[in-house]
This record gives C-alpha cells, sequence and structure tokens, in this order.
C-alpha cells in the first residue's frame, strides 16, 4: 500500500460520480485480508451504503452539525425542516467559495459534514466483543474495553481501506459526528448504534475546499526521540 499512502487524499465535498462496485468489493476483501487486529479478533464491524441510498443520505447529512445548539431545539418536523435549511445555506456558501472565516461567522466552528454522501459510505461500529483469542487465555475482555478496542480496531481498518481507495484512484473522507438524532427524519440508514467512526468513498468535487494537498506537521511536532 506504499503508493496508497501517498496518493491518499482526503476530501469534504465528493461529485457524483460513483466508482465501480467490484473495484469497492476489492479493496474490502484486501482490506479485510491486510488488517491486523488485536489477538487475531475485530472488535468492530462495518455497514456499507453504497449508491442506492443516495436519497437517505441526504436525509442523513442534516443530522451531521454537533453544534450544541441544536440540541436545545424540541425533537419535531419543524426542527428537522429548520435543520434541511441551515444545511442548504452551509453548502451555497461553499459552493459559492466564500471565505472561511465568512463561514465560521455564520454557522461556528461546528460544521456539517457532506461526507456522508459519498457513493460509498461504511459506518464503523462498536460489538462489544468480549471474546478472546483460545490460544491467549491469559487475555481477560472486559465491556468497559470495548470502546477502546473497537477504536482501535475500526481506525486500522478504515485507514488501510482509504490507502488501498488512494491506489484506484478514488478519495477517502474520515468522519465522525451524526449527532442531531430525531425520530422525524426517515431513511434506511441505521445509526442507532454505537458508531465509532464514518469513512466515505468515491471521486472528489474540484472546488477550493478540497485542497489536492494536505498541511503536513513537522516531524518534531509529532516524533520525539529518547
Amino acid at each position: 500500500m506504499g503508493d496508497g499512502i501517498r496518493k491518499r487524499r482526503s476530501v469534504a465535498f465528493f461529485n457524483d460520480d460513483v466508482p465501480d462496485k467490484s473495484i469497492i468489493d476489492d479493496i474490502i476483501l484486501d482490506s479485510v485480508t491486510y488488517t491486523p487486529n488485536k489477538c487475531t479478533i475485530p472488535y468492530h464491524k462495518v455497514k456499507v451504503y453504497g449508491p442506492e441510498y443516495k436519497e437517505d443520505k441526504e436525509k442523513l447529512v442534516i443530522q451531521t452539525n454537533c453544534d450544541p445548539k441544536y440540541k436545545e431545539i424540541a425533537d419535531s418536523p419543524y426542527f428537522v425542516d429548520f435543520m434541511r435549511k441551515e444545511y442548504e445555506e452551509w453548502l451555497k456558501m461553499h459552493m459559492d467559495d466564500r471565505p472561511k472565516h465568512v463561514i465560521r461567522k455564520r454557522f461556528n466552528y461546528y460544521n456539517f459534514n457532506p461526507q456522508v454522501l459519498a457513493p460509498y459510505l461504511f459506518i464503523f461500529y462498536n460489538i462489544h466483543e468480549k471474546k478472546v483469542d483460545n490460544r491467549q487465555p491469559h487475555i481477560i475482555m472486559e465491556e468497559s474495553d470495548s470502546q477502546i478496542k473497537a477504536t482501535q480496531s475500526s481506525s486500522m481498518h478504515a485507514y488501510n481501506i482509504a490507502c488501498l481507495a488512494a491506489e484506484k484512484n478514488i478519495s477517502s473522507s474520515f468522519c465522525q459526528d451524526i449527532s442531531c438524532h430525531t425520530k422525524y427524519n426517515d431513511h434506511r440508514i441505521d445509526v442507532n448504534y454505537d458508531i465509532v467512526m464514518c469513512l466515505g468513498l468515491g471521486y472528489p468535487l474540484e472546488i477550493k475546499w478540497n485542497p489536492k494537498y494536505r498541511d503536513i506537521p513537522k516531524v518534531e511536532k509529532v516524533v520525539e526521540w529518547q
């Protein structure tokens, strides 16, 4: 995956072109085959929502803003309509290439996550696995460990998917928050479980909010030789 690591590109907005499902199947197979798991056991599962869930993702995206002020609004059809209009305004500001400080002034630092609109949306979740490898009976799994293990397991798996996708010139995007749960926004995407993270795969929309080069921290800020 050397080329994939160097070519990997995270984007915020995907276009409408859909990668072939056979390519995605190959990526999934390789990711499961080559991702390491603690004690040989994966502590997560993944649900994949393909392009046939496009309308459902358009309903889901309005639930991805984690601004605390929205949580003060009672769950209702009005709340759903309000959030949808907020998202439409937020998206228009980005599509019009409005400056970041202008968008932040209007929407604070809490943004929506259009990454969930990706043609292929992977949702990683905690399965509360308590089993251990029979070959390592000295290891004891407590329920309190499950979120940590699921996060570690999901992160490695998701990153490998992103790198394998990059080898095939498919971009990716990581996100976590699906915060504003509401019973009045009906869609088929199941978010009623312990989500660890989400990953979108697709092709980038060519706007300035999808920079081709990411900021790279200085090595000394990350690594300390001892």
